[in-house]
């Protein structure tokens, strides 16, 4: 996964998302008058002014939330900030309301600008804000029907994430984050006041995922005098060069200090909240079952995937893919009975991950662009962790660090056979490692880092994964059996995200919906409690696969023997993150040039 740089507040402002703009005004991309060889005055001032506007955004929103700062700027000082509160947010009725009130501003303030006198790039960028800022109003009166608990990816798993990867460029990060830790208390007392208003309007998750959560933070706190976040915070010490060894000295006593006098104490108070809510949910099912829940899907199907589609139009699709592999899985099968014992074996070596993301990367050039010799580490999720964290993330990096690229990995979901291979690609190359740096290596306007679209990053990880199999040295009908068996494992867990969650199935409709296929009732019953805990989740990682196989196939089909498929990929590296009619939009234009 892709992992996401930022503590999300309780409502969808440019803050929950990954950002940031660079003060610098550039108008070497300006359009130009016919025959003129410079822009005209008139579109220059309203470049100028746009860019301007960009930078305002940028001030306002970055330094609101000390992580959301931290982890897109390495330097903010180069930015010009310097003064700024260090703040986690809150989940609070009156944050939700100042945010959608934001949203608001900004649409009218984009509305005031001469669309036809700005760039090229600044049109796709307006394009792409104008329709986030819109859809994200859709979900006002929303506020409840979210939760920042989730087994998979809630605040108790996030933030320690995040603290252990918190770099220090300077003395000033490392006071920061002691003082992130002394907000700890308050911030996930703030979580357990909003779990209790999501109980009391009906809200609250249901006992399975209490569990979990209540599991995950025991975890955590399981050796307090040994923990990795001391460890990991002693080592960063040792690794900075502007502390003298008394000041680092102090700093470990006062790490050590307020690991004992407020991060412990704050996973317990979490705990503790979270025990007195057990058996308060209203809803063991999915988001139908409220009142406006459909509704309320269909919005984070739009959010999650970036996609145009609606959710029976997104049915359908999973329905006729699904049609489509089950044929060609059976042809396979017939034609050579032994492939399937095959399907598991990688001759590739994958006892050294470097060695692995190398040859990935190597192997990549023949369709992708080139994306410099930018270096990366492996580091592996705490074992505290590893019950309730992804297979593998990658952590973005800063975007005036860009050499500062992480890839974590789970141990305990080491499979030793293709699917290693297939995870190191999603998550390094070609997926989200190149994807980024590509995107940033290529200068665009900085104002695009504001925003990540689950559908464009997932969705290219999982194209990333598909196209991998090709390198693995397997055979051709192995390399398909593996392709169709990504696709039709997400087509199950999809079709049952949008059956729990937009057509009301139950735990018994679950159930029944596998056992026809053939899969055993525990494995529906996990499923079950992952739809209901992140609905939409895994339809930004298919649904976003096959809105990038679908332009590939229109590509294809109108350029017919002029289409490249390295130049394919770098049209969609060059344009970014972006709701997929967007890309869809430029890729017309594209094909025109090409032809």
């Amino acid at each position: 996964m892709n992992f996401k740089k930022v503590v999300p507040h309780s409502v969808r402002r440019l803050t929950a998302l990954l950002l940031v703009f660079t003060l610098t005004v550039s108008l070497a991309g300006c359009s130009l008058l016919p025959g003129s060889g410079r822009a005209s005055s008139k579109e220059t001032k309203e470049q100028q002014r746009f860019d301007a506007f960009a930078d305002e955004v940028f001030r306002s929103e970055i330094a609101m939330n000390i992580i959301n700062l931290h982890f897109t700027l390495a330097h903010p000082e180069n930015y010009g900030i310097e003064d700024y509160e260090v703040s986690l947010g809150d989940f609070s009725a009156q944050e939700d309301q100042e945010s959608y009130d934001l949203l608001r501003d900004y649409i009218k303030d984009l509305k005031e600008f001469d669309y036809d006198l700005l760039t090229e790039e600044q049109k796709l960028t307006y394009d792409i804000f104008l329709t986030y800022a819109q859809d994200s109003l859709e979900q006002e009166g929303f506020r409840l029907y979210e939760s920042y608990l989730t087994p998979t990816t809630g605040m108790q798993s996030y933030i320690p994430t995040l603290l252990a990867e918190y770099k220090f460029y300077r003395e000033k990060d490392v006071q920061d984050y002691l003082k992130i830790l002394e907000l700890l208390p308050a911030y996930f007392e703030d979580l357990a006041v909003y779990a209790r208003e999501q109980s009391e309007a009906g809200f609250f998750m249901p006992d399975f995922s209490v569990d979990k959560v209540i599991d995950q933070c025991r975890q955590f706190m399981e050796d307090p005098e040994n923990h990795y976040l001391i460890d990991s915070f002693n080592l960063r010490l040792d690794e900075t060069d502007f502390l003298e060894e008394t000041q680092k000295d102090a700093y470990r006593e006062d790490n050590a200090r307020l690991m004992q006098e407020c991060v412990f104490p704050a996973f317990t108070s979490l705990i503790e909240a979270l025990e007195d809510l057990k058996g308060t949910s209203v809803n063991s099912r999915g988001l139908e079952a409220y009142d406006k829940g459909r509704e309320y899907y269909s919005l984070l199907v739009r959010e999650s995937t970036g996609s145009s589609k609606s959710v029976e139009e997104i049915e359908d699709l999973l329905m006729n893919q699904f049609d489509s592999d089950m044929r060609r899985l059976m042809e396979l099968s017939l034609a050579d009975d032994t492939a399937f014992d095959r399907m598991e074996d990688c001759p590739v070596d994958l006892s050294d991950p470097y060695q692995v993301l190398n040859q990935l990367k190597t192997g990549i050039a023949a369709d992708f662009p080139d994306n410099g010799q930018l270096p990366f580490e492996i580091n592996y999720v705490p074992e505290s962790m590893e019950e309730y964290t992804n297979p593998a993330y990658y952590i973005l990096p800063p975007i005036d660090d860009l050499e500062n690229n992480i890839i974590y990995i789970n141990r305990t979901h080491l499979t030793e056979n293709i699917e290693d291979f297939a995870t190191l690609a999603h998550e390094g190359f070609p997926g989200h490692l190149f994807q980024t740096t590509y995107f940033y290596g290529k200068n665009p306007a900085d104002i695009r880092k504001l925003f990540s679209f689950s559908g464009y990053s997932e969705g290219w990880g999982t194209y990333a994964e598909v196209y991998a199999y090709r390198l693995a040295g397997t055979d051709d009908t192995v390399r398909e059996l593996n392709e169709l068996n990504k696709s039709y494992t997400f087509i199950l867990y999809c079709l049952a995200d949008i059956g729990i969650n937009y057509e009301g199935w139950t735990l018994d409709d679950t159930v029944s919906f596998f056992q026809t296929l053939g899969i055993p009732e525990d494995a529906a019953n996990e499923v079950f409690e992952m739809m209901v805990e992140e609905p939409a989740l895994y339809l930004s990682y298919y649904l976003g696969y096959l809105e990038f196989t679908e332009l590939r196939e229109k590509a294809r089909e109108t350029l017919g023997d002029s289409f490249n498929l390295k130049e394919f990929h770098t049209f969609l590296l060059d344009i970014g993150p972006a709701q997929f009619e967007i890309i869809g939009d430029r890729m017309d234009l594209w094909m025109e040039e090409q032809l």
